[in-house]
């Protein structure tokens, strides 16, 4: 009797521990410097008539979109410079709500398919096929869960559910998950990044990105140095900090409310890669310093950071690692940069 009295004590220990551990959320801090990325060589130019502002690599193809020009939309084949394949024009500049924006969900290593999407808010989803034997692209409007009223942004879709941040922040929590049948979920922030930061919501703009394979999803903040890796069902796993002492918002005098203009900018954009999610990090109030890119691996494990040679606006990578392609700005206009990462 004893002998079993001790046993069932020993595997309540067992379990007890194990949950313990399972709950436990890491937090580390890491340094800021970063290893000097190579020499970047400029792969296309456009002049101030064009604004891009996003990006996407796909195999061997290079995809932009414009707010500025009457084609929104650029499909180039990665070479010594971008070649372009296809464009599409403007249509939807009268619609309400956002710009159009790439999908940040990662594809898993063995994905064949050139497929990719792109979301307007809720308006709707399209899905673009890239075929890298004749160069051709075929781009269909897919059925949109219109259930999901809140006008959004940083999509990220998975089998089941869409995650991504509500354009009118009213509220902490960093993004959602949506199902069409149990509704909207809001993730938690960080207790320790809830801490430091002021009462204006709007202290807790971020950006996401999400592996399904690896069963997790990064937000990376503007406004404040953290980084918060997350479970797809909203539990916290890992909070980085990306320096020793926390940056926290400028408040408004007498108003309560972020000085977005004086504010220091941390993470404006992110990415990923089966393997890697890259943090693209400003570090000045005014988008001017030389951007730093903190990479990860999916379990939250600091890999490296590099250091770019000015400011980025957006980053994508290649499903290898190999280079990094990057939006910057010019005198005239803007630049697409590519940098080797090996």
């Amino acid at each position: 009797m004893k002998h079993n009295l001790f046993t069932f004590i020993l595997i309540g220990l067992c379990i007890f521990s194990s949950c313990q551990k399972e709950n436990t959320i890491l937090e580390y801090t890491i340094d800021t410097r970063g290893k000097p990325l190579h020499d970047g060589k400029t792969l296309l130019s456009m002049k101030n008539n064009h604004y891009l502002y996003d990006l996407k690599i796909v195999n061997s193809f290079c995809l932009l979109f414009d707010d500025l020009s009457d084609t929104t939309f650029w499909a180039y084949k990665i070479g010594t410079h971008l070649k372009p394949i296809a464009t599409m024009e403007q249509h939807f500049k009268r619609i309400a709500g956002g710009k159009p924006l790439f999908t940040k969900e990662i594809d898993p290593q063995d994905k064949k398919s050139d497929t990719i999407f792109w979301v307007k808010n809720n308006l709707y989803c399209k899905s673009l096929i890239l075929n890298s034997t004749n160069n051709e692209t075929n781009i269909s409007t897919l059925h949109f869960n219109n259930k999901n009223k809140i006008l959004s942004y940083d999509f990220n879709l998975t089998t089941k559910d869409t995650y991504a941040i509500p354009i009118v922040r009213n509220r902490k929590n960093p993004f959602y998950l949506f199902n069409q049948d149990s509704g909207y979920y809001w993730v938690d922030p960080s207790p320790s990044i809830e801490k430091i930061m002021p009462n204006d919501v709007l202290s807790y703009t971020n950006t996401i990105c999400l592996n399904e394979s690896q069963n997790t999803i990064v937000s990376a903040y503007r406004f404040t140095n953290y980084i918060s890796f997350y479970k797809l069902n909203g539990i916290l796993k890992t909070t980085v900090k990306f320096g020793e002492k926390p940056i926290i918002p400028i408040i408004k005098s007498n108003q309560n409310k972020i000085d977005i203009k004086n504010t220091s900018k941390c993470f404006t954009y992110i990415c990923g890669t089966p393997q890697y999610v890259y943090c693209l990090y400003d570090g000045s109030s005014d988008f001017t310093a030389p951007s730093k890119i903190a990479i990860f691996q999916w379990n939250g494990k600091h890999i490296a950071t590099r250091q770019a040679d000015r400011n980025l606006r957006a980053i994508a990578v290649d499903k290898k690692n190999k280079y990094i392609l990057a939006i910057a700005s010019n005198y005239n206009g803007q630049d697409i940069i590519k940098y080797n990462l090996e």
